[in-house]
């Protein structure tokens, strides 16, 4: 039956009444406007407005003809053939692998069966990828590196109409370990119609007496390691017919021995556990790969190790900031060095009145109302800054607490003030007798004349003042780099303990009649070098003293002046030693990205993280930052977003389709500046995936079998399947298209045509 059929959906009434609407208002207005000429001239008129207007309507819904054919077909048969690593296996007495068995067959079957049905051959591992000819069979190789008996499915029920209601022949040995569960799909396929018969391929090994294997079947490795801190990997080894046998499990890190050890086999099924505890030294991206040697006998190698990809890292500075009072010094730290610098985590609690304290944390999940009382919370603090706070809103307890976090690794560092040191009352007390001067008593006095200090020889060389010591006077002279504002003041000490390194000084024309003194403290009054910033190592820890007040002019004096600033870096630096990590803190525009973790499983995401610095070195907030990520078969770009916490840091995520390996490379642009971060890796899949588990899984092909009302047989028996095929011809219909806008030339000709000719027509029967 032919039929009127639209391509943008239209109705054929809603076409017809539209076309009919146009038809009736044109006729009308051309009667009424040319009335007045013999009826065959405006009839001719209308007629060629009404054939433009049919060509319009023509275009403007897509016109064309259908109709049906029925005929007598071929019916389909579609062939899957599983192409992965696992059907590389010889597990049979004739050591033909399972692939080749299969793919013997299937030539077999298919030059047997091409003329009763019409042939499809489908191939398949992580992917699916249709055979346009049987002879490419001849060229397949089994090596992919996962199977995905859900591509093979997915792929089946679109390579047919699904009219035709196909049968699906899948040959595997069940081994699915990429992708959804194929049992999932089954059930829509037999919604559709689509019977797919499963043929098992292969044997399982356990059940051969002969069969030796010792596999290494999983590692467990934290997918970030923690730089010179103790690491602990597991292996999980299982052996098969080798019960008794020792044999040598070796933990390497890209290919270099890291430890091993020895491991007697038992004759129990399941796995038995070895573990590994080392101190990893090199920061980046590590393969760890557990492994035993192959034994007399054994056949299957491949399984025989398991590699995790970790990243080794520098852990992330915590900075924990107590304020007494509230001053200058504090705005500056929080708002100008703690928040914008993208490394940092900080708690700031400032006390508004006696032990009640207002708290800014940029800490995930972190609810301190006041200073901690308990070790718990104080160890997940690296660095500790104390402001002025009288020592008497520190318990002891509290002090030891924090003493014993700076012994095992923590830094300290204690600011100068008129309720800190020793007008704080910390002589004696546990903090005051681990800081690096003696610190007098509450009597001891302020430095109220401003100044700018003077670095000492070890000042000059400490990575604290790296790259900015032109900014200060030395023993040498004047200051390199001028227009550094001078501190107001210092509070004064009376000096460096025995084995601290005293980094800057006060100069000798500063302070000598400034404030009072206590008794004894001749060299503070005679206007000798009193030590400014000192610091001194304290068993694994660090701390340091810095009686300056106050560095906010530092940052806002050059600021205005549009000069360059030391306080970034000094701040920066500072915080950094304390905390254990050297290097100098750079005042310039800068990308650091990384991933979650260099290996992921089937279907895991890949976690992207930035962090993009702006010209001044701090955390850009507006940055349009994206990652591009390169994977086996294409090239993506993912957007990445503003993460709270630290200033400057994005995140996004990718959901890789395949196994492989994944480049990914994160650009930013910040203000008018491009980056461009270092190459990332990702490996999606395990590099023996495919060998993990080498048993056929006959009852996985079972069930997907019995969700689409097929049946299961082994290879060995499949050729009575292949017999039983129902080979009868099929009655099968065919559309057929006609389009009557096509082709668009022709019919936009004869629309300029009837247009001009109404034109020439009305220009002669002289009307406008």
């Amino acid at each position: 039956m032919l039929e009127l059929a639209s391509e943008q959906g239209y109705g054929t009434a809603t076409m017809l009444a539209i076309a009919g609407a146009a038809i009736l208002l044109v006729a009308l207005l051309y009667y009424r406007a040319f009335g007045m000429l013999r009826p065959r001239q405006w009839q001719t008129l209308l007629l060629l407005r009404i054939g433009a207007i049919l060509v319009v309507l023509l275009f403007l819904f897509q016109l064309g003809f259908s109709f049906y054919t029925e005929r007598l077909g071929k019916p389909p048969l579609v062939f899957l053939i599983d192409a992965s690593g696992s059907m590389s296996t010889s597990d049979d007495a004739s050591g033909v692998s399972r692939f080749n068995q299969a793919r013997s067959q299937l030539e077999k079957w298919s030059s047997d069966l091409k003329d009763d049905f019409t042939i499809y051959l489908i191939a398949f591992d992580e992917r699916a990828y249709p055979l346009a000819d049987p002879r490419q069979l001849a060229t397949l190789t089994p090596t992919g590196k996962a199977t995905s008996l859900t591509a093979a499915l997915q792929t089946a029920s679109q390579q047919v109409p699904k009219q035709e209601r196909p049968v699906a022949i899948l040959l595997s040995d069940g081994i699915h370990n990429w992708g959804r569960n194929p049992l999932e799909i089954a059930k829509t396929l037999k919604d559709s119609g689509i019977v797919v018969y499963t043929v098992g391929v292969g044997a399982s090994l356990r059940s051969d007496r002969s069969f030796r294997d010792v596999q290494v079947t999983g590692i467990t490795c934290p997918d970030r390691l923690l730089i010179n801190n103790k690491a602990k990997i597991a292996g999980f080894v299982e052996g098969i017919g080798v019960a008794g046998q020792v044999v040598q499990v070796v933990l390497g890190d890209e290919g270099k021995p890291v430890q091993e050890t020895k491991l007697t086999l038992d004759g129990i099924e399941g796995s038995q556990k070895v573990e590994f505890e080392f101190i990893p030294t090199v920061k980046g991206r590590h393969t760890y790969t557990v492994r035993v040697p192959p034994i007399q006998q054994e056949r299957i190698t491949e399984n025989n190790f398991r590699s995790a990809v970790a990243m080794v890292i520098e852990p992330g500075i915590r900075v924990l900031y107590i304020e007494g009072t509230l001053r200058g010094e504090y705005g500056a730290l929080v708002d100008r060095f703690l928040a914008k610098d993208p490394d940092l985590e900080f708690c700031a609690l400032i006390q508004t009145r006696p032990n009640v304290f207002l708290t800014r944390t940029n800490i995930k999940g972190l609810d301190l109302k006041t200073i901690p009382s308990d070790a718990e919370t104080l160890n997940k603090f690296h660095v500790f800054i104390l402001g002025d706070l009288d020592s008497t809103y520190l318990k002891p307890q509290q002090q030891q607490w924090i003493v014993q976090r700076i012994r095992n690794g923590g830094g300290l560092v204690m600011l100068g003030g008129y309720h800190a040191l020793g007008p704080g009352g910390y002589a004696g007390t546990p903090i005051g007798e681990v800081l690096p001067v003696l610190l007098g008593s509450r009597e001891i006095g302020q430095v109220e004349e401003p100044f700018l200090p003077l670095l000492t020889p070890d000042g000059v060389r400490h990575p604290i003042f790296a790259n900015i010591a032109d900014f200060f006077r030395t023993q040498a002279g004047l200051p390199r780099q001028s227009g550094l504002p001078e501190l107001d003041g210092c509070t004064r000490v009376e000096r460096a303990r025995p084995g601290a390194s005293v980094l800057a000084v006060q100069p000798t024309d500063v302070g000598k009649k400034t404030g009072p003194t206590r008794p004894g403290s001749e060299k503070a009054e005679s206007g000798s070098e009193m030590p400014v910033l000192a610091v001194q190592p304290l068993d694994k820890g660090r701390t340091a003293v810095f009686c300056g007040d106050t560095t906010r002019k530092w940052q806002q004096g050059p600021l205005v002046l549009g000069q360059d600033s030391p306080f970034l870096r000094f701040w920066g630096q500072m915080i950094r030693w304390l905390a254990g990590r050297s290097g100098p803190v750079e005042e310039k525009a800068s990308i650091t990205a990384a991933i979650d973790k260099g290996f992921y499983e089937s279907e895991e995401p890949i976690q992207v993280t930035a962090i993009v610095r702006d010209e001044k070195g701090q955390g850009s907030q507006g940055a349009q930052v994206k990652a591009k990520i390169k994977g086996p078969t294409a090239a993506e770009e993912v957007t990445l977003t503003s993460v709270p916490g630290p200033a400057g840091h994005y995140a996004g995520t990718y959901k890789p389709r395949i196994p492989g390996r994944y480049d990914v490379v994160v650009e930013a642009r910040a203000g008018q500046v491009t980056l461009t971060s270092d190459k990332l890796v990702a490996e999606v899949g395990r590099a023996n995936l495919e060998f993990e588990k080498l048993d056929m899984d006959d009852k996985m092909l079972a069930q997907i079998a019995a969700e689409t009302r097929g049946r299961y047989v082994h290879l060995s028996t499949a050729s009575t399947l292949i017999d039983q095929l129902d080979r009868s011809q099929r009655q099968q219909r065919e559309l057929h298209k006609t389009d009557l806008y096509r082709p668009a030339g022709l019919f936009w000709a004869i629309f300029v045509v009837l247009v001009s000719t109404e034109w020439f027509l009305r220009r002669r029967f002289l009307l406008r």
